[in-house]
C-alpha cells in the first residue's frame, strides 16, 4: 500500500484517508462563498501528536502518493 502525504507550504505530512476527508471538507468551507477564508483543521484527530494546520485561501496543499518497496 503505498504511502500519502500532505504537502503543506513547504513541509509534509502523513495523511489517513479519514484525514484528507477532513481536509477536504476544511477546503470547501474555506472556498465556500461567504465564508471568512480560513479553517484549522487537526491533521491527527484524537492523537497524542496533535498537529493543527490553518487551512487558507492562497497556501499550497497537495496530496502526494509514495509507491511502498513492494508494490
Amino acid at each position: 500500500m503505498p504511502d500519502r502525504y500532505l504537502r503543506y507550504g513547504d513541509q509534509r505530512y502523513i495523511i489517513t484517508k479519514e484525514a484528507e476527508q477532513r481536509l477536504n471538507r476544511a477546503l470547501d468551507t474555506v472556498y465556500a462563498e461567504g465564508s471568512r477564508g480560513h479553517e484549522w483543521l487537526s491533521l491527527y484527530h484524537g492523537s497524542d501528536a496533535p498537529c493543527r494546520l490553518l487551512i487558507a485561501t492562497g497556501v499550497p496543499i497537495t496530496i502526494e502518493t509514495v509507491p511502498a518497496l513492494d508494490d
